[in-house]
């Protein structure tokens, strides 16, 4: 039994060591992390803009997002327009040619593209193949995005070693809170925070923009979702940055409502396996940076879930066998863990670790997320 008890005592601090690895990484970007200066005097060239909107059952929103988009894009003749139409069968796709069309955008700087196999990775792969443009840029049809991004795009794109720009949700306060609000803060901190030293390996679907001299041609896994996240590592084992630019905002056209739990395990699931495939740059990369924003998100999507349930299980289970209130290790552990479940940043934390296990049980039992449903 004595060897029994001297396992769960390494198996505690081995844990502990574990959940302790994303949490020093986030102190020592406060601490030590210097920002990299953003070009502000950069001529802007005319370049070929392709804007990719893909859709699936988006009738209560096609009206709203084109008429921001057109609003957007009018003036500049260089940029292009194609809908991308995943098999709707609410009327999306009849609606948006109708408001096209009555546009006063000319007929040859848009399209709808229609496709019977859904998916929005085997959208934008379609459309990539007839895209002749040093731009893409893409946008989800459910979010209302900030004016003048597409000047932002642009002047971000003369940098040489960027390939990938994206925005952020907006933290509006007092429209949200609750795990929401807590996950939105402290992951757009965090991301911006690491475009400013090299690249962030999350990005963000609702507007994302390439170089496609920095990409070169591929095709994005359909098999799995995290469009954002398999473009953002292309650029990145390219030698290219992919950041986040705070200027560049977007929120709900529903005013921020919250993400539903399964929303949230879809999420997860194609950000764990984007990062697990990719997870060899941690080593073979040659920018140190670069290793160390992929290393750090492996453990904290990845790992740290994981450590935090066998530290909850081994802490019940040591605690059971040895029940004793005082100065010992597993009364300490099991205070721990009722400080957790007491404090609503530790109930947070818990949420997050239950959304990124059931993404990865449903992953392992080959349960995927590589077509999307609007809950709309």
């Amino acid at each position: 039994m004595e060897w029994f008890t001297e396992m769960l005592v390494l198996a505690q601090v081995v844990y502990s060591i574990l959940i302790m690895v994303p949490i020093f990484y986030w102190f020592s970007l406060k601490i030590f992390s210097g920002e990299e200066s953003v070009s502000q005097n950069l001529p802007i060239i005319e370049r070929r803009i392709c804007l990719i909107l893909p859709m699936r059952n988006e009738i209560a929103n096609v009206e709203r997002k084109l008429t921001g988009i057109i609003e957007e894009i009018l003036p500049h003749k260089f940029v292009d327009l194609i809908v991308a139409d995943s098999d709707s069968d609410d009327g999306t796709k009849e609606a948006a040619e109708k408001i096209l069309i009555s546009s006063r955008m000319d007929r040859s700087r848009w399209k709808i593209m229609n496709f019977e196999v859904r998916g929005k990775n085997v959208a934008i792969n379609a459309v990539l193949t007839e895209v002749e443009a040093e731009i893409v840029i893409i946008s989800d049809a459910d979010a209302e995005v900030s004016p003048g991004w597409l000047e932002i795009i642009r002047i971000r794109m003369e940098e040489e070693d960027i390939g990938v720009v994206s925005g952020i949700e907006r933290e509006e306060s007092g429209n949200i809170g609750g795990f929401n609000g807590y996950y939105r803060g402290k992951s757009n901190w965090l991301r911006i925070r690491e475009s400013e030293i090299y690249s962030t390996p999350v990005l963000e679907g609702s507007i994302l923009a390439w170089k496609t001299s920095s990409l070169g041609a591929f095709r994005l896994n359909e098999k799995m979702n995290a469009d954002d996240a398999q473009i953002g590592f292309i650029s990145m084992r390219g030698g290219y940055r992919s950041i986040i630019d705070e200027r560049i905002t977007f929120r709900s056209f529903e005013g921020s409502p919250e993400r539903t739990f399964r929303e949230s395990v879809r999420r997860a699931q194609g950000l764990s396996i984007a990062l697990l495939k990719n997870s060899d740059l941690v080593f073979s990369s040659p920018r140190r940076s670069l290793r160390r924003v992929v290393f750090n998100a492996i453990f904290l999507y990845v790992i740290f879930p994981w450590a935090s349930l066998l530290f909850v299980v081994n802490s019940i289970v040591s605690f059971s066998l040895n029940p004793e209130l005082g100065n010992t290790w597993e009364f300490y552990s099991i205070i721990s863990l009722v400080l957790v479940i007491l404090s609503p940043q530790g109930r947070f934390v818990s949420r997050g670790v239950a959304i990124s296990i059931i993404a990865h049980c449903q992953a392992l039992v080959g349960k995927r997320y590589k077509n999307w449903e609007p809950n709309r």
